[in-house]
Parts: structure tokens; sequence; C-alpha cells
């Protein structure tokens, strides 16, 4: 199983009641794993939105995968971040699935960054805008096949593995590796993922307003650590980010810094659920 040893296990900080004594930790112990323990590659004869466009990244966790989720389990709402050779590429929320407690991050979140990330899910799309970024770019393969593809599939909007130009950059970096993405370079992706324990203002918190918090939470880490494949990095030309280690470290001390001001009913962090669009 991948993760470096030291991954999760530095100091947690602990919610107290009234008389001092600790209650839980704000930050539950993170889950570290690498990609071969949780999916597969396998190509399709569906036709992809580009000529090397012909992957799907199936769930099928090992004995290894097995264990850890039945240890730690990837259910319930946290924040993640995604590494190819121990480097830090994207970092993303999970707020559960119909309720908080529920879903899987590895099977609805992780296997469509490796799809989407690497250019080679078969569905993955690209924007207009983006695509204009690239013709005007110096010439390189990935964006030589992403240019040729049928405009109108290429980039349509309601792809399920839209991607920006940001991630365009990552890929197009490292395409000499994801030019031939096989099961086997698996090993070379893994994931942290570090969920907010639900004790204190957060325990009942619907999902909306939880999501809120973990967003907040996310923007700081993404402030601090610049991943590529993150819009709202400042990260332009698709330089991987730091190692597992210090990613986790940074991700721990933003969760806490976060958590402990909800806790203390700080106005700044009573966060609201962003307001749906009536139709």
């Amino acid at each position: 199983m991948s993760g470096e040893s030291d991954v999760g296990r530095s100091t947690m900080n602990y919610y107290h009641n009234i008389e001092g004594e600790q209650i839980s930790p704000m930050v539950l112990p993170a889950i570290s794993i690498g990609g071969d323990a949780l999916f597969a590659l396998r190509q399709t004869m569906v036709s992809g939105t580009h000529a090397l466009a012909n992957l799907r990244v199936d769930y099928r966790p090992s004995e290894d995968g097995r264990r850890t989720i039945a240890q730690d389990g990837h259910s319930g709402p946290g924040i993640y971040a995604c590494f190819w050779d121990r480097q830090l590429f994207y970092v993303g929320t999970f707020a559960g699935n119909d309720r908080p407690t529920n879903g899987n991050v590895a099977r609805e979140r992780w296997t469509k960054h490796i799809a989407g990330m690497t250019f080679r899910g078969h569905n993955v799309t690209i924007g207009e805008r983006a695509l204009a970024q690239i013709a005007r770019g110096a010439p390189s393969a990935l964006g030589t096949l992403l240019l040729d593809a049928d405009r109108a599939r290429i980039s349509k909007t309601a792809g399920a593995l839209q991607t920006h130009y940001a991630k365009f950059r990552f890929a197009d970096r490292l395409w000499d590796d994801f030019s031939v993405l096989d099961t086997d370079m698996l090993t070379r992706f893994a994931f942290v993922f570090m969920r907010p324990s639900l004790h204190g203002r957060l325990a009942g918190m619907d999902k909306a307003a939880l999501d809120s918090h973990l967003r907040a939470m996310e923007r700081g880490i993404v402030t601090l650590l610049d991943p590529p494949c993150n819009g709202a990095s400042p990260n332009g030309d698709g330089t991987p980010g730091p190692g597992m280690a210090d990613t986790a470290q940074t991700m721990r001390q933003v969760m806490d810094a976060h958590l402990a001001a909800v806790q203390g009913d700080h106005p700044d962090y009573q966060l609201k659920p962003r307001r749906t669009r009536k139709m």
C-alpha cells in the first residue's frame, strides 16, 4: 500500500467539553493508499472524444484496498489530495452521496480524476476557450490530438470528464507517460483522504451546509499548495506540487484551524450553503 510512513501520524487536535476532557479528534486519521490497490484500467471499444481517449478506470480494490476500506472507510465527507509519482496534482472535496455519511470517494471521485487528468478517459472533454488557448500555444502531441478531434464532441460542456486548460497543462507536461498509460502505472497514483470528525457543531449538519465548510477548507489548501489541476490555483504551467507528507501536513493544519474556529463559534466561520437558483 502506497503512502509515506508519516502521513496521518501527526498529532491531532481534539474537541474538548466544558471540563476540558478530550471528546474526539477534529480531523480523523488520514487514509493514504495507492491507485494500484483500488483501480484497474481497461481499453474500451466505445469511440472516444479524441484518438487516444480509449480507457475506462474500474473500481476494483485489491485485498490491500479492501482492508484499508474496511478499517478506515472511504465513506463520509472530507478533503482529498491526488498524487502522481508522490507529487500533488489535485485537491478536492467530497460531501457524501445523498447524505454526508454515504458514498465512496474512491469510486465516485478518484476514478474520474485518473481518467480525466490523464486525458485518457473515453469521454474526456475540454471547452472551446481552453482549445483556443491550446491553439495559441506551442505545438505538442496532446494539443494536436485535441485540436484534431471532432470539435462538437471534444468541447461539449456536459461531459462527464469535463476538463479545463490547467488540467491540459499538467497532462501535456506528462504526456510521455500518460500516452502509454497502463495498469502497471496505477502504482504511480496515490491518494490522501482526511475527514472531519462529525461532532460538536458539525453533528447533524446537512450536506449543503457541510459542503460549504469543506469548500472553504479546500480553498485554503489550494492557496497554500498550488496544485496544478485546480482551476483556482495560480499554478499555470502544470508543475506538480509538493509531496505527500508536506501536503498531508498542510491539509491537517488548514482543517484544524477552520474546525477549531467553527467549534468556537467564530462569526467568520458560520458559513451558509449556496442559494439554489429557482427554475
